[in-house]
């Protein structure tokens, strides 16, 4: 594909413009045929207004289309893998609602299925005795398993505010397409580049405005494509950093990896929704920060502004030591620190008045010029 530039290119383009369009034909639709939205009423919800939730649709179709007409880019068994995590999604998506041990099923044999076809699974992590574990077949399948389900979920919870999860696969898939290119596997550059150009499509239309979601088939297909595209790199190329790659996909095993430590400590069930997630705090720090004066529809894509720089650092570092472990581990555990900080942060400036008001006192001649122009343009 890459002796073929221009033809590379246009791929590329095509699948950009093609996800763009199908967006906005399922606005069109829900809009003319009265869709509903039962999310509103859900406690992770952030949106006050009806919205389509097949944004991942537009994008997988696009993504299809362009396999079709080009096609050598997707590989038969990898369409045949994602496909029972797929429907599932959009099972989810109409509202046909799956107990989350289905759903763990359902990805588990949607991962296994990529196992059995690609004969590529996790072996290594650079980390002592816990090689000598996943050396052992069995417990190398078994991860490779638990590392696929923990993705498909980890786009999906980091899908919560106007184009953030799109946002962050365009990244993450960059990132990818480097690596991948720096180790010469063409054909895992060629799969990421599709994503990050379908993921923008979809991008352009959920931002800002929100008109349309990426839902739970987008999220689950390319949390999927993201740690199927991480395995094989890692299976056939061991002199690659583990810990580089997952700097690459940091911000959403962060976020939920936290969620779920939360939870446990709260004596919750680790499946139970809540308002924690770090894009939440975010929102909500811009909405009381400007004591109301910031409209929800302006804090909710204004979260993602606010995010999306911070999640650069893990991945530009990544591409760049992507052989060190030892770079990679600093990379980690840095990315570790600046999260918590910034939860931490923004979460206390929530909780406590008095340091609310601090802030609120130090960004008052920026807010009033903010609110003036922005909340007439969303």
């Amino acid at each position: 594909m890459y002796d073929e530039p221009n033809k590379f290119l246009v791929i590329v383009l095509v699948t950009n413009v093609l996800s763009y369009l199908y967006s906005l034909v399922i606005i069109s639709l829900y809009r003319n045929f009265g869709g509903s939205d039962k999310a509103l009423d859900k406690v992770q919800s952030v949106h006050a207004v009806p919205t389509p939730r097949l944004g991942g649709l537009a994008l997988i179709l696009a993504i299809i289309s362009v396999e079709v007409i080009f096609g050598g880019i997707f590989r038969i068994w990898f369409l045949l893998a994602v496909s029972p995590i797929l429907v599932v999604g959009l099972m989810e998506d109409f509202y046909f609602e799956t107990k989350p041990i289905f759903r763990l099923l359902i990805g588990s044999t949607s991962a296994l299925l990529a196992i059995y076809f690609s004969n590529c699974w996790i072996s290594s992590l650079d980390f002592l005795l816990l090689d000598d574990v996943l050396g052992i077949t069995f417990f190398g399948v078994l991860f490779t398993v638990f590392a696929s389900v923990g993705m498909i979920n980890a786009i999906n919870l980091i899908d919560g505010v106007h184009g953030f999860a799109a946002a962050k696969t365009v990244l993450i898939s960059i990132g990818i397409f480097l690596i991948a290119s720096k180790v010469g596997e063409d054909g895992i550059g060629a799969m990421a580049a599709l994503v990050a150009a379908a993921s923008l499509g979809l991008f352009f239309v959920s931002f800002p405005s929100g008109r349309i979601f990426m839902g739970d088939a987008g999220a689950y297909t390319l949390g999927f494509i993201l740690a199927w595209q991480i395995v094989i790199l890692l299976n056939r190329n061991p002199d690659l950093s583990a810990w580089s790659l997952l700097a690459i996909v940091f911000w959403p095993v962060m976020d939920t990896l936290f969620a779920i430590y939360r939870r446990i400590r709260k004596g919750t069930s680790t499946g139970r929704p809540d308002l924690l997630h770090f894009h939440q705090l975010v929102m909500r720090f811009w909405e009381l920060i400007s004591k109301k004066r910031i409209s929800r529809a302006v804090a909710n894509p204004l979260a993602t502004a606010t995010i999306l720089p911070l999640s650069f650092f893990p991945i530009i570092l990544g591409i760049k030591f992507s052989h060190d472990v030892k770079a990679g581990i600093m990379i980690v555990v840095s990315s570790t620190i600046l999260y918590l900080t910034g939860y931490y942060g923004f979460f206390f400036v929530l909780k406590k008045k008095k340091l609310r008001n601090i802030v609120y006192s130090l960004a008052e001649p920026v807010l009033a010029r903010f609110v003036e122009t922005r909340n007439k343009t969303f």
